[in-house]
């Protein structure tokens, strides 16, 4: 069989190759084994397919992914590192050219090839598309109309692509389309379809979903650990297969696929997984969910620490059960936050894998670093592993990978990338669209993030997975906004849109809305409101430490937490925390883990006494931290409920003069805007916080009251409510750059036109549109040798351990950094102290490095930096508008 000739694979050996025809047998032999044992049965209704069609058109998309690369251009290419190879090539295929330019070869990748010859040969171009689209990225629309390959030969864009110049491309040209036409049959015959008429024209949810399962099949298929080249003496034998796909498929071990068949959530099973009975609250929820026949979107607004993540978590077991989804997807606001969540869901999920063994993720930028994570089992399972556990199994450990295993802790932008055109987000699909999706603290994103979030949601919906929202309380125009998402629908009842009860459930059955008042047993906490001048925080704190209480002060920038926390350290005790984001990972670990020692729920009275924490919007942020005393500043209501939530959050003895609880607002400093408060937030939101703001209020009883009262307040001749619109409409405007479309076209091609390429731009692209720059802070003196912040001096010849050590002194710079501005010259200068030699280590590649000097100062854009481990990075030339 001349097609054996074709290559399709090299690595640089002019030894070793690998035959086109033996890479389409494992890709599909691969893709068979994944619809076997990593594919659920919900798969097939994601894709709006039956199973046995949906099987064989994987099957055959699987053989022909690649048949793009029997072209002249890709073989002239790949050829060149192969001489042997290229000399059968020409005596028994095709003639290559002496030199093909590559801006003119770019112009057809084998992608896009491998999709017009499929559309040539009759196949129906969305089917073609997913082949066009197994790198990651779907041809655009013009590209498909210039390349067609039936038009005349003078008008085919790329035509010498394809065939080769003027002397050979007729030859040529007819030993390709009869080449083609076998490797098509062949995938016809293996697929169990007789023509290409019989394969179905998928609709673009399908089309998503097919890219994902494709691409994993390739790199699976790609791999030469599991799949070797072969000598360039050899072209293969069939005879190798199966047995070569077994081979690899029991050498990768994938772990057990999570199925869950109990409908039902008894008692004793909630007690058997979580340690305690469920409190009424949470039996009503499992209730609607038990009752539920086809789960949808789930919003579950209740106040902080009355037990959410666990009847998410039991939901999601009922709602995977229902729907035959195979994992959990849990994300959160902030790294600290997931970082925090872990652990439970660590020991949640164990209970899963009890007789099997399924795989975990920690899915966000530090992940490497977190301990309890670290000590999950890495790498592959040997016949040592155990047959059942949680594995952190390498296959997944990859950034484009993490969340196709079972279980996957992360931050919320993982999920928002959903929404995102980026190259391989239908990987993200795949991975996100079989689990049930959970997502906290749904209050805390703004204009901008809110519109991927419901992007992502229309996305979910259409694929019938299960999403589950956790927030203290939303404005009712959010939660019908996030309802009309993911149902796709114009409109909702009236009485969806009214309901101020709180705690609240609403929830989707099939395209029904449905919602219920939930029970409260808990205390509830009347709060004593007072608004303070900024100059009388050191008397309060003064006051409260002096009877021995626990004070926490929340504030809204970091450059206002440092000077708050020094003019305490200064004037009243030297037992005061600072905590925000400005500190690189290894100080911020030892920082939260000495908060949560002082302020947590296992705090003794003696660990309390005089204790100040001073910090930004990371203490309002799932941390389970409890004050006597709060100071904040003006904050819009939702997220300042959510500060009053960290006092007196636990039941304990308080100092007598404590035993009240009270929070003092600083609104001075708001209204001359010295806090850089209307730099943060909207002056609106402000305002209106501000008017509506009690002396008392009662949780959780008045959270829904003041939520709505302030976001319905919409006076539209107030120039500052027109300003918020304004401002929300911009940011809405602006997230469409790189927001996919929602899943109404015909197909996927153009989809992701302009997409984002790089992590930390798809991050920041989610987030709030600004990049951001993250470096490596270390030091140098000089004597030009390097040291950590530490001071201890790094060695001449960088061992692995120093580089993970070098990687961990992380730390994100403020947004001044990053302006539009500025950014280009920071970036320039950061990239003038790179140090040649780490260029060649993995883990420090590419990465940027901030170096301080003796006295831990330096200078980057114009502006003094010092870092020390108490206060973190001080910007001493112009007030920071960090807000976290």
């Amino acid at each position: 069989m001349k097609e054996k000739l074709f290559i399709a694979k090299s690595n640089g050996n002019p030894s070793e190759w690998l035959p086109l025809w033996m890479h389409l047998e494992d890709t599909a032999g691969i893709m068979n084994h994944l619809l076997e044992d990593f594919i659920p049965e919900s798969f097939c209704d994601s894709c709006g397919m039956e199973r046995d069609i949906f099987e064989k058109t994987a099957l055959f998309i699987a053989y022909v992914h690649d048949i793009g690369k029997a072209t002249v251009a890709f073989q002239y290419k790949i050829s060149k590192s192969i001489p042997v190879r290229t000399g059968e090539l020409e005596k028994f295929c095709i003639k290559l050219p002496d030199f093909i330019d590559d801006d003119c070869s770019r112009k057809t990748p084998h992608g896009l090839a491998g999709e017009m010859i499929l559309r040539y040969f009759g196949c129906n171009e969305n089917i073609a598309a997913v082949v066009g689209a197994h790198h990651g990225v779907p041809a655009e629309r013009g590209t498909i109309g210039e390349q067609e390959l039936d038009k005349e030969k003078g008008e085919i864009v790329g035509y010498e692509n394809y065939f080769g110049n003027a002397k050979n491309a007729e030859e040529n040209r007819r030993y390709l389309e009869n080449a083609w036409k076998n490797i098509i049959d062949e995938a016809l015959k293996y697929s169990g379809f007789s023509s290409l008429d019989e394969i179905p024209d998928i609709q673009v949810t399908a089309q998503m979903l097919m890219s994902g399962l494709i691409i994993v099949a390739d790199w699976m298929a790609s791999n030469t650990e599991f799949f070797p080249l072969i000598s360039v003496d050899d072209t293969g034998d069939e005879s190798l297969y199966p047995g070569r796909v077994e081979n690899a498929w029991n050498e990768l071990k994938l772990p057990d696929m999570w199925r869950k068949y109990n409908q039902k959530y008894c008692d004793t099973a909630f007690k058997d997984t979580f340690g305690f009975m469920p409190r009424e609250f949470q039996r009503k929820i499992l209730d609607a969910a038990e009752n539920t026949e086809n789960p949808g979107l789930l919003i579950l607004e209740a106040p902080m620490g009355c037990g959410k993540t666990e009847a998410a978590l039991a939901s999601a077991e009922i709602f995977a059960a229902k729907s035959k989804k195979n994992g959990l997807f849990f994300g959160l606001p902030t790294q600290a936050t997931a970082n925090g969540l872990f652990p439970r869901i660590q020991s949640w999920a164990e209970k899963q894998s009890d007789e099997f063994y399924h795989s975990i993720q920690l899915k966000h930028g530090n992940s490497a670093f977190n301990k309890a994570f670290q000590e999950i089992q890495k790498g592959i399972p040997d016949e040592d592993t155990d047959s059942s556990g949680l594995v952190a199994h390498s296959w997944f450990s990859g950034n484009k990978t993490a969340c196709l295993a079972d279980f996957v802790v992360a931050t919320v932008d993982q999920m928002l990338m959903l929404a995102l055109k980026r190259r391989h987000v239908m990987m993200l699909h795949l991975g996100l669209s079989e689990k049930v999706v959970v997502i906290d603290e749904v209050h805390a994103y703004d204009a901008y993030m809110n519109q991927y979030l419901e992007t992502a949601l229309r996305w979910l919906g259409a694929y019938h997975t299960p999403v589950i929202l956790l927030s203290a309380t939303l404005p009712a125009e959010r939660r019908v906004s996030l309802l009309k998402a993911y149902l796709n629908i114009k409109n909702t009842d009236k009485s969806i849109e009214e309901n101020i009860s709180y705690p609240l459930l609403t929830w989707t059955d099939g395209k029904d809305i449905k919602q219920e008042s939930l029970p409260y047993a808990d205390k509830h906490l009347s709060v004593s409101v007072r608004k303070i001048n900024n100059d009388d925080i050191i008397s309060a704190v003064q006051k409260a430490v002096e009877c021995g209480g626990c004070v926490g002060i929340i504030v809204n920038t970091v450059k206002r937490a440092q000077d708050i926390a020094e003019d305490i350290h200064q004037k009243i005790t030297d037992n005061v925390l600072l905590y925000h984001s400005q500190y690189i990972m290894s100080d911020r670990t030892i920082k939260e883990e000495k908060l949560l020692k002082h302020t947590g729920k296992t705090s003794t009275d003696e660990m309390r006494k005089g204790f100040v924490a001073v910090g930004t919007q990371v203490l309002e942020q799932s941390l389970d931290i409890d004050f006597d005393l709060l100071i904040t500043d003006i904050c819009p209501i939702d997220l300042l409920l959510q500060r009053i939530g960290r006092l007196h959050r636990h039941e304990r003895n308080r100092p007598e003069k404590l035993n009240e609880p009270v929070c003092l607002v600083v609104t001075d400093e708001y209204e001359n805007d010295k806090t850089g408060s209307k730099k943060i937030y909207d002056e609106w939101l402000l305002k209106t916080t501000f008017s509506y703001l009690p002396d008392k209020i009662c949780l959780p009883d008045d959270i829904s009251v003041l939520v709505q009262k302030v976001y319905s307040d919409k006076n539209k001749d107030d120039s500052m409510y027109k300003k918020y619109i304004n401002n929300k409409k911009i940011k809405e405007s602006h997230s469409k750059s790189f927001r996919l479309n929602a899943p109404k076209c015909r197909n996927i091609h153009s989809m992701l036109e302009r997409f984002v390429d790089s992590d930390a731009a798809a991050e920041a692209s989610v987030r709030d549109g600004l990049p951001s720059i993250e470096v490596l802070v270390m030091k140098r003196y000089n004597d030009n040798k390097i040291y950590f912040p530490d001071r201890t001096e790094l060695s001449a010849n960088l061992t692995d351990d120093e580089c993970r050590k070098i990687n961990e002194q992380r730390l994100r710079l403020p947004a001044r950094f990053s302006q539009k501005w500025n950014i280009e010259n920071t970036v320039k200068e950061l990239e003038n102290q790179c140090i040649e030699s780490w260029q060649d280590k993995y883990l420090l590649k590419n990465k940027l490095v901030l170096f301080l000097d003796e006295n831990n100062e330096t200078e980057l854009s114009k502006c003094h930096l010092k870092y020390s481990s108490e206060k973190g990075l001080i910007c001493s030339t112009w007030e920071s508008d960090e807000n976290e």
